[in-house]
């Protein structure tokens, strides 16, 4: 008897942080798999993953459009009461044994929402971590949500059991993601060229010299002020005396903002040296990241997969505040001197130690296993440790 497996994915770092593990649900007998491609995956602008993932030989069984491109907070708002709608529908028809999701995004609370309303038991991927911006109020909430957790790091375990869920539905198996990077480790390719198969605008980035990777997403609890901050990354960089390739922003509140500032740098100033990308395959995306010299933005990437790497990263503002970091990462406030100060220090100290603090590369086949393990069931309705505080109040 096969495990029948539902998933949604919406954006471009997603598909990243769970590839390996869709890839492993794919490939394993034991699981009928189902995959729905969403929202800003579907869209050019943001980096359309349809051929992506087909390439990767996996089946898209369902395409939904759900994404408002305004850019604004109602929008992304908007988008979720959308994506809850439509994968309702789909959950439905599909029937599914559990639902997979991950992360803190607008998918992930909209489809662990709509599963549970299906009685659907939901299996969260990187529950109980801590970052900042609107991302920690989706996270949690998905976590009281979920009825099984599948969780990066210890730290992360002991906060998805401090949120009242019981210690038998949570499991560390490290981050899926970190098994593309140990991929990309094993490849050993000290060079590669995103320009000769993806193209890009700008200027020739020569990848035998050094050069970084720009990244640099919208805030949505500080919508107003995105564009300003991307200014301060700008005038950063003009400080430098470096190449880079720089990632357009994701589909948040404040993308057009941040967008708009990039747009202008790069039509009506000189971005010498600059070399200007939508998106690029998970794997291609994260070998260009591993031979950086440095990583420079508010992605995860640069603390996630960087520190596997030994890539020095410059961390900006504060998108990715309290996340668990390696030795790798440098904070800096938003403020051009800062960034650059913090550029230069980080290009001089040159590459770290690996660290493994979000796994060592195997969480794919522990999170299938897993699931082919489980019968499958709701969790109840209130966990015995809050069973056990409402006696104790009630004597």
């Amino acid at each position: 008897m096969t495990t029948t497996v539902v998933s949604v994915v919406t954006s471009r770092s997603q598909y990243a942080r769970v590839k390996t593990a869709l890839q492993a649900l794919t490939e394993d007998d034991r699981v009928d798999f189902y995959l729905i491609v969403s929202g800003g995956a579907l869209v050019h602008r943001f980096g359309d993953l349809s051929d992506i993932i087909s390439e990767a030989g996996m089946e898209i069984d369902k395409k939904i459009h759900t994404l408002l491109e305004a850019g604004e907070p109602v929008a992304q708002a908007k988008t979720t009461g959308m994506g809850l709608v439509e994968y309702a529908t789909a959950f439905e028809e599909l029937d599914p044994d559990m639902m997979l999701t991950s992360g803190d995004r607008h998918e992930t609370i909209a489809s662990s929402l709509a599963a549970s309303y299906l009685n659907i038991p939901v299996v969260h991927l990187e529950g109980g971590e801590i970052t900042g911006s609107i991302d920690d109020k989706v996270r949690h909430a998905t976590t009281k949500m979920a009825d099984y957790h599948f969780v990066s790091t210890k730290r992360s375990k002991e906060i998805v059991s401090q949120l009242g869920e019981p210690a038998d539905r949570i499991y560390r198996t490290g981050c899926p993601s970190i098994e593309l990077a140990e991929q990309v480790v094993q490849e050993e390719r000290t060079e590669y060229d995103p320009q000769t198969e993806y193209g890009g605008v700008g200027d020739t980035v020569d990848v035998s010299q050094d050069y970084i990777v720009i990244q640099y997403h919208p805030l949505p609890t500080e919508y107003k002020s995105n564009y300003d901050k991307t200014q301060e990354l700008i005038t950063a960089y003009e400080q430098l005396d470096i190449q880079a390739f720089w990632f357009w922003p994701n589909m948040d509140a404040g993308t057009d903002q941040v967008s708009k500032a990039i747009r202008e740098y790069r039509e009506q100033q000189d971005a010498d040296g600059v070399r200007f990308f939508i998106s690029l395959d998970p794997h291609d995306y994260l070998t260009l990241v591993k031979n950086a010299a440095c990583m420079l933005g508010n992605s995860s990437v640069g603390i996630r997969e960087c520190s596997y790497f030994g890539t020095p990263a410059v961390n900006i503002g504060e998108r990715q505040q309290s996340r668990e970091q390696g030795p790798n990462v440098l904070d800096v406030d938003c403020d051009a001197d800062k960034i650059a100060e913090g550029v230069r220090s980080q290009l001089q100290h040159g590459s770290y130690p690996q660290s493994m603090i979000y796994g060592n590369g195997n969480a794919a086949q522990k999170i299938t296993d897993t699931i082919v393990e489980l019968d499958p069931e709701l969790k109840p309705p209130m966990t015995p440790d809050l069973v056990g505080y409402q006696e104790k109040i009630d004597q």
